[in-house]
């Protein structure tokens, strides 16, 4: 198979007028179903995951499942994601080998037409992986040279990519700083409608990346700058591959948060992603007003939809974000009927859940860890209320818009702090992503009552979050890396050897889903 530095003419103009009918379509009714793999890296996947998931979901425009790998040393044999079941698999994953079988799976499906799309390290992975490498192009860094295929470049002298087959290792950076990016090819639905050339944020500008090349055209390039510590040429930076009937999009872009803050990463992202799921692009264009090559814009990945222009309204319309949510209004439905556990199911931990005089009543399991009673169905933007009544000493919690891991249903995600006073009862804890409290400053203490049940009031709407203990507001922040959709879970925390056992009662669950 041969790279392929350009279209042939007739291509070149097919996806121009592809590009011109995508170009002014809005988001496809039905979301992409995306699954996003992490676990290992070399960067810190803890942070950028929520920030891909964030980009890709918003406006409606991806339904993200993130499926965590086994990490360094463990047993990866269980590990067999069912690809299949997605558009599209996002790797952020750049660490040990898979099993034989998995990467047999994940071949069959790329090859079978599945989407693929490699982000930052990911290309760093599995340097002994043939269909792998293959699938991406050019890799860097885990022994790569000139055995593993070509450097490949774009001269501007010759206006053309050239293939070096020169000795020398595979990947290198300098200094993460701001870039240009030059589009190579204006005619690809990815790139149709964008600026011929925008910045990017500081940012790796990944040089000296060498592989197989086969099937790959190169859609834009940055100039890596020997002042800054690069290569003194004009790198791939957006590559597109096609093995078999699969289409895989590779970025370069996204070092950190700083760099997935980047529009130019977040636009090229969704664009890419979509392309990889479908071979066409239902985005609208990007004007240089919003993405231009003055300034790196940035925005919050959450926001993303609004760089675009698309059709997924994020505004706060309808919304009264002064007031607590109305029990009144109308739209209000029960999650709970006072008498069985239907439409709930548990994830993780060994604590037990009973229905107790009109309340669901978690207990305690000594040695277990966090337990959690989930919700069915999945919500995005809604208002939320319940009663609770937890004993003294326990810390518990209610889960709003989280994931479990397939792999032990570990529950993830905002959490509603409920603890009795004085405690943090009220706030945000972002459960087992590695955060921590999502909600920094917390200056009330004591809006929960010991020893009765507390009414709260939660609202969910875009990247904001609110909630209120009786009438007392205790948190209003947004955060643009939590998910914009997904389950409830009723938690029960792990305690100490030799101390409980602990209940908590909820009741009066009630839930009203907002546009």
């Amino acid at each position: 198979m041969k790279f392929r530095p350009c279209p042939p003419i007739a291509a070149f103009a097919i996806a121009a007028a592809s590009s011109l009918l995508f170009a002014n379509l809005s988001v496809a009714a039905e979301p992409l179903n995306v699954l996003l793999v992490d676990g290992q890296n070399n960067h810190k996947w803890q942070e950028t995951t929520p920030l891909i998931r964030a980009t890709l979901e918003s406006g409606g425009f991806a339904k993200v499942t993130v499926l965590t790998a086994p990490g360094k040393g463990e047993d990866k044999s269980d590990f067999a994601p069912k690809f299949t079941d997605y558009d599209v698999v996002v790797s952020n994953y750049n660490g040990e080998a898979w099993s034989r079988s998995t990467e047999e799976s994940f071949e069959a499906y790329v090859s079978g037409g599945g989407g693929f799309v490699s982000v930052h390290a990911a290309d760093n992975s599995f340097p002994k992986w043939t269909a792998y490498n293959r699938m991406i192009g050019l890799g860097g860094w885990g022994g790569r040279n000139e055995k593993d295929g070509p450097y490949v470049r774009w001269k501007e002298d010759q206006k053309k990519f050239t293939r070096d087959m020169s000795k020398g290792g595979g990947g290198q950076h300098g200094k993460r700083v701001p870039f240009m990016m030059v589009v190579r090819d204006d005619s690809h639905p990815i790139t149709a409608g964008l600026p011929s050339s925008f910045m990017q944020v500081a940012d790796e500008l990944y040089g000296k990346l060498r592989g197989p090349a086969e099937n790959m055209h190169v859609l834009a390039t940055a100039y890596s700058n020997p002042a800054t510590g690069g290569t003194g040429e004009h790198e791939p930076i957006l590559m597109t591959v096609h093995y078999g009937n699969g289409r895989v999009f590779h970025t370069t872009l996204g070092h950190d948060v700083a760099a997935m803050k980047g529009l130019a990463f977040q636009t090229t992202l969704r664009r890419g992603t979509e392309w990889a799921a479908t071979g066409k692009v239902s985005l609208d264009s990007v004007s240089s007003e919003k993405m231009g090559d003055d300034d790196a814009a940035q925005g919050e990945p959450a926001e993303a939809a609004q760089a675009e222009g698309d059709s997924a309204d994020q505004a706060d319309a309808g919304v009264n974000f002064d007031a607590a949510p109305d029990l009144k209004a109308e739209g209000w439905v029960s999650l709970f009927d006072g008498k069985s556990l239907d439409g709930w199911n548990r994830k993780n931990g060994t604590a037990q859940y009973r229905v107790e005089e009109g309340s669901i009543v978690g207990k305690t399991s000594e040695g277990s860890p966090n337990s959690f009673l989930c919700s069915d169905n999945n919500y995005g933007n809604f208002e939320l209320t319940f009663e609770v009544n937890v004993d003294n000493g326990l810390n518990s919690g209610v889960q709003i818009r989280s994931q479990s891991r397939e792999k032990g249903g570990r529950v993830f995600g905002p959490q509603v702090e409920i603890e009795s006073a004085p405690g943090e009862a009220g706030y945000l804890y972002s459960e087992a992503t590695g955060r921590g409290w999502i909600t920094k400053e917390q200056p009330v203490k004591d809006a929960y009552k010991n020893g009765q049940y507390n009414r709260y009031l939660v609202r969910a709407h875009g990247n904001r979050f609110q909630v209120w203990i009786g009438d007392q507001k205790i948190t209003d922040i947004e955060d643009p890396e939590s998910s914009t959709e997904g389950f409830l879970g009723l938690q029960v925390h792990g305690i100490k050897a030799g101390t409980g056992p602990y209940e908590v009662r909820w009741r009066d669950i009630q839930i009203r889903e907002l546009n």
